[in-house]
């Protein structure tokens, strides 16, 4: 049986980046919440050998915008591992 990200912890992470989501960009609930779970940051998110579910919801809220403008997730600092300065 193939090792998945705990329900509880997915649910953390839904409320977290789905209510800024819904802050920032107006979104009404039931929009966000099919943004998030359609997006590729969701699948890099539920896939445990990315180990996401360990970082902060800010970080994965981060992901999310950078593929909202970019259309790829890995585009954020936290991915690429830029140095900044």
């Amino acid at each position: 049986m193939k090792e998945r990200v705990e329900a509880r912890t997915l649910d953390f992470f839904d409320r977290h980046v789905i209510n800024m989501m819904i802050e920032k960009y107006g979104f009404d609930e039931f929009e966000a919440i099919r943004k998030f779970l359609e997006s590729e940051t969701y699948q890099m998110l539920i896939d445990v050998e990315t180990a996401l579910y360990q970082v902060s919801p800010l970080i994965i809220f981060d992901l999310w915008e950078h593929e909202r403008a970019t259309g790829e997730p890995r585009n954020s600092l936290y991915i690429r591992g830029d140095e900044i300065g």
